[in-house]
């Protein structure tokens, strides 16, 4: 496969430290999501994988209604969740519902749309059958 783009970044402190990009467009403090007393400031990685797969599946879903040649009339705007989840042995994975929201098109539609999109999508060929991704369609 060709590389188009690599994404480098470091963290440090887990789950409670801080991360950065190499070139430093982003640092983000780290907080863990369940921890009592959990600060005021600060992210944690599931919503950083919420925003960047809402990111990505929203422009997969903008490439997919190029490529059926489905006009947009806003543009695509993804709902992301990203659950942290425990298995039953041990361990942790993750859950994502994805909302995609296509005002002005066809349920149907809009459907087959984003059915492509996650053939296109980085995001949902890395999770495929290994993580539940459950997408829910909003159009008309």
């Amino acid at each position: 496969m060709e590389t188009l783009y690599t994404a480098k970044a470091s963290a440090t402190g887990g789950r409670n430290g801080k991360a950065a990009t190499s070139d430093g467009r982003l640092k983000v403090l780290l907080t863990h999501p369940v921890a009592p007393g959990r600060p005021e400031v600060g992210t944690d990685p599931e919503q950083l994988f919420a925003c960047g797969y809402a990111a990505c599946f929203g422009g997969a879903t903008e490439f997919a209604a190029k490529q059926k040649e489905v006009e947009l009339t806003q543009p695509v705007q993804v709902d992301s969740e990203v659950s942290l989840l425990k298995k039953p042995d041990v361990g942790f994975t993750v859950g994502v519902k994805l909302t995609v929201h296509l005002p002005g098109i066809k349920q149907s539609v809009a459907e087959e749309v984003v059915e492509l999109a996650h053939t296109i999508c980085p995001y949902s060929n890395a999770t495929k059958g290994n993580v539940a991704v459950e997408t829910v369609v909003l159009a008309g």
